[in-house]
């Protein structure tokens, strides 16, 4: 791919890979699928299981990191997955400062299973200033 594509051309030419099994423009959609290992049971093609690693995925993350100028980026199979990942990937142990009103699965998350990653949460109304500063403390609070 050139890097002097413009956003749309990246977009649009799915970062400019065919696939040369097929000759399609953007390889097919691999809904689940298992390769084969190496004969000391690796996998240095790359991909283990197809449903989260596969290559439209692997096109995807390429595409999403030239549109955004990224280092690199990862693609989730949710949102869920995508935020607790982000917490799990905090140092520890930490504390969240996180509003009151959220998706409630990522509060549950935040209050039932992030302690036991070392991981603590306070809930605050993010309209009032006043309660997110009290609620921070000093070189142990990720805001988010």
């Amino acid at each position: 791919m050139s890097n002097s594509w413009k956003p749309e051309t990246i977009a649009a030419q799915a970062g400019g890979h065919d696939d040369e099994a097929t000759g399609a423009v953007v390889p097919p959609i691999h809904v689940a699928t298992t390769y084969i290992r190496d004969p000391d049971n690796a996998y240095r093609r790359g991909y283990g299981y197809g449903r989260p690693d596969n290559p439209v995925v692997r096109q995807v993350e390429e595409v999403l990191t030239n549109l955004e100028q990224a280092g690199s980026t990862l693609v989730f199979a949710s949102g869920m997955a995508a935020a607790t990942a982000t917490f799990l990937s905090l140092e520890r142990p930490t504390h969240v400062v996180a509003p009151r009103v959220m998706y409630w699965g990522l509060r549950k998350w935040l209050s039932e299973d992030a302690p036991s990653h070392g991981i603590t949460t306070t809930f605050v109304d993010a309209t009032n200033l006043d309660e997110i500063r009290a609620a921070i403390v000093p070189g142990k609070t990720r805001l988010v």
